[in-house]
């Protein structure tokens, strides 16, 4: 999988790039008594280790997990940049594969085959962090298939005839057999393979989402992580949605186009070691909220100023005993209703961020309030009739198309179901929002 992976990894690329020209220079001094394509065979296995090397590079998460995604449709990935992406990636391959043999077979199949090993090792190695996915093997394929065309179109042109390559039958048969026994073993053994009529519904992002995304990451955690596989997930099918990056201990995701809404979860390592975002001049081990409080103080202040000024905070334990720490939260009132900003920080036992939310929006305007919570009340067991307990929550100003309005949240409980309102707190107009059963304790 190509993915914006390797910002920030210098050193990878140069090893990359090491290992792939050694290699190539090796295979040239080896074949120069073998045969009078050195040039073109050394090439040719250079363009296999350098795309082995780019797609099976850790991004130190775990995003293969043990699962390869079936898509049964296989036009999909040539509808994307990342499909485009990945078959120009495998054009070199076939093309070198079929000036080094001239013959397009080995060309051709040479990408298909380092294809199948770069999704049946990222599907089986959940340690590598990528997904394996048969829209990658489809695009890398047809580019190799591609790239082995032209390469075979321009040998005829320039000479009349392909030179062929003629391998003995018995090598080739054991050759292939061998492989496709291997992939199957592994298949068999290591990968549960999972069928979908279509995955752009999570489908990997393009270089402007991916751009923004790392925007966001940098100003949360600056360059603390490194960013692995980024999917774009839209919404309804629009050009809207939300744009997930995968970290090594987490993930970072913003909603898109708008770009105001941060959520970031920051789990705790395999080996439980610390894998939040340490904030400087925080101790190692935090007992109490105020602790807490002074270091998401610290940490907004430096990455999300424009959540203090004129915000109430509140601290809350997180789990029993505030075994998961301590969630600080920023809210903005405009005439007691609840403005749709928000920043909320847990901080950890050992001092560091373990999750992030933030929504940053202007203060807006709402109409008047008329209704009074008593009556908000009234209205909404009215709406749900044979129900007889109300829980109310704040007024809050909720935006409905492109107006803003005050609204009364009310949970109606009932003998076997509970019901989530939303009563104008002008209007008195009742909305339901969520209905679902109760379940016994």
């Amino acid at each position: 999988m190509l993915e914006a992976v390797f910002k920030g990894h210098l050193a990878f690329i140069v090893i990359a790039i090491t290992i792939s020209i050694v290699f190539g220079l090796a295979v040239y001094f080896a074949s120069k008594e073998k045969t009078d394509r050195p040039l073109h065979l050394a090439l040719w296995c250079a363009s296999i280790v350098s795309v082995l090397c780019l797609t099976l590079w850790s991004t130190g998460g775990t995003q293969g997990s043990g699962t390869c995604v079936i898509n049964l449709n296989v036009f999909e990935p040539f509808g994307t940049e990342q499909g485009i992406l990945n078959c120009l990636m495998f054009v070199p391959v076939g093309f070198l594969g079929v000036l080094a043999a001239r013959r397009i077979l080995p060309g051709a199949a040479s990408g298909v085959i380092a294809s199948a090993v770069i999704e049946t090792t990222q599907g089986a190695i959940p340690a590598i962090g990528r997904a394996c996915d048969t829209s990658d093997f489809v695009s890398n394929s047809t580019g190799s298939i591609l790239g082995a065309l032209v390469a075979f179109i321009l040998v005829r042109t320039a000479h009349g005839r392909l030179d062929p390559w003629r391998p003995k039958a018995w090598r080739m048969a054991i050759t292939y057999v061998s492989f496709a026994v291997l992939v199957g073993v592994v298949w068999a053994t290591s990968i549960q393979p999972r069928t979908v009529a279509a995955t752009e519904s999570i489908a990997s992002a393009d270089s402007e989402q991916r751009k923004a995304i790392t925007e966001v990451v940098h100003q949360a955690f600056g360059d603390h992580y490194a960013i692995g596989d980024v999917k774009f997930a839209p919404s309804d099918g629009s050009a809207s949605g939300t744009i997930m990056a995968i970290l090594p201990v987490g993930y970072v995701q913003v909603n898109w186009p708008g770009q105001d809404e941060i959520t970031a979860s920051l789990d705790m390592s395999a080996n439980g070691k610390p894998s939040g975002f340490p904030v400087p001049g925080a101790p190692s081990e935090i007992t109490s909220s105020a602790q807490a409080k002074d270091i998401a103080i610290a940490y907004a202040e430096h990455h999300f100023p424009w959540g203090i000024p004129k915000s109430d905070v509140k601290v809350s334990a997180v789990g029993e005993n505030a075994a998961l720490g301590w969630m600080v939260s920023w809210r903005r009132y405009r005439n007691d209703v609840l403005m749709p900003m928000r920043l909320d920080v847990q901080i950890d036992r050992t001092g560091r961020v373990s999750q992030l939310s933030t929504r940053k929006v202007p203060d807006v305007l709402v109409p008047a309030v008329r209704i009074d919570k008593q009556r908000a009340t009234q209205l909404a067991l009215k709406a749900v009739p044979g129900c007889g307990k109300a829980e109310v929550g704040e007024l809050l100003a909720v935006r409905k198309g492109t107006s803003w309005h005050a609204v009364w949240r009310i949970l109606i409980t009932c003998e076997h179901s509970s019901t989530l309102t939303h009563v104008n707190a002008r209007s008195g107009v009742v909305e339901m929002k969520e209905e679902h059963p109760n379940v016994a304790s």
